[in-house]
This record gives structure tokens, C-alpha cells and sequence, in this order.
């Protein structure tokens, strides 16, 4: 598969969501009526391919981040998927699973891989390793207490076994920089909305 096409779909879903709450916060419009999920699809499709000096936007994507994990395209596809629909397919317990998951997982991977202490957990991902066993335990418990990450967790193993993406690394489909980055603001402004409630209580 070319691993272009994954970044491709990637921006044309994070172009959608961006047009979609722009629709609704500022223009109040319903982005569920056929006429607007076509019209938010059909600019978006264009913004995704025209070239912008000489590159379209999917390829200055591709250009700093040729490898958006399956986590953050699994959240946003279901963003995109409510927003058109009004059904969810991850509930919010599976978001927020997913950025902590993201967030643990980035600690754990970048600074060591960046040369902190010895240890390079980045080449565990190359192979067969605990890490697969490690992964394997997280979805097993996920599954049994009826976390809808656990899909999430599957397509991650399903998408490294057809390598939809350049990177051949099972680290590179569970976590990526942006969306680390992405998850941990998700998580402090929850956790800072908890805490003015209780205080508020």
C-alpha cells in the first residue's frame, strides 16, 4: 500500500473536522444535512490535493509528519463520523482511554529514544518483542471491561501487519508526536475542568 494514500486520508479527515467546527461554532450550521456533509467533503477533498508552491496540503503533512498513528486517525475518524451522523463510534470513556494511552506512551518512548539512559525501547517495535505482549494484555483488559479503545488497540496490530504506512515500526502505529502532544492538552484541561467543579461544589 502506498504509505502516501494513509497521510492523505489522514488530512482529508483532519481538514473535515477543522470545517466541521468551524460550521458549527461559528456559522451555527448543521453539519449533519446532506447538503453540508457535501459541501464540507467536496472543499475538503480540494484543500487536501491543490498544490500550495508547488505541494498540496497533504503533502506539507506528509512533510512534517509522514506517520499519524492509528489511534489519533480512529479518534478523529469518529469526530468526523458524529459530527455527519450524530452517532459516535468511540464514547468518550474511549477517548480519553486513548490519550492516556498515547500520553504513557510517548513518556515512555521519546525521551529514551532520544538518548535519555540507555535503554532504546524504539527498537523493540522493529520485531516480535514484549512489547506485542504488552499490547496484547492492554486490549485483553480493555476488552473485558467493554472499552471500545480495545477495537482501536486491534486495528493498531491489524494496520502494522499490512504496513499502511512508510514506518515498519509497531511504535509508530500506537503513538506519534503531535497527538502525544494533542492528548496531554486533552487530559490537563479535563483534569483542570474536574477540579474547578469540585471546587466549585
Amino acid at each position: 500500500m502506498n504509505p502516501f494514500a494513509y497521510t492523505f486520508f489522514c488530512s482529508f479527515l483532519l481538514v473535515v473536522f477543522i470545517l466541521q467546527s468551524i460550521s458549527k461554532k461559528i456559522f451555527s450550521s448543521d453539519t449533519r444535512s446532506c447538503r453540508s456533509i457535501f459541501i464540507i467533503f467536496l472543499i475538503s477533498a480540494l484543500i487536501t490535493v491543490i498544490p500550495l508552491r508547488g505541494l498540496s496540503f497533504a503533502r506539507w503533512v506528509f512533510s512534517i509528519n509522514a506517520n499519524f498513528c492509528i489511534p489519533f486517525t480512529a479518534i478523529l475518524c469518529s469526530k468526523v463520523f458524529e459530527n455527519s451522523s450524530g452517532i459516535k463510534l468511540l464514547d468518550s470513556k474511549a477517548v480519553i482511554s486513548g490519550c492516556i494511552f498515547c500520553v504513557i506512551t510517548g513518556i515512555l518512548l521519546y525521551p529514551m529514544a532520544l538518548g535519555i539512559g540507555r535503554l532504546d525501547p524504539y527498537a523493540f517495535g522493529w520485531s516480535f518483542s514484549f512489547l506485542f505482549v504488552i499490547l496484547m494484555i492492554v486490549t485483553l483488559m480493555l476488552i473485558l471491561i467493554k472499552n471500545r479503545f480495545s477495537i482501536v488497540l486491534i486495528l493498531c496490530i491489524l494496520s502494522y501487519d499490512v504496513k499502511i504506512m512508510e514506518s515498519v515500526n509497531l511504535w509508530d502505529y500506537l503513538v506519534d508526536p503531535i497527538f502525544m502532544i494533542i492528548s496531554f492538552i486533552f487530559i490537563v484541561n479535563l483534569v483542570i475542568k474536574k477540579v474547578s467543579k469540585k471546587e466549585a461544589v
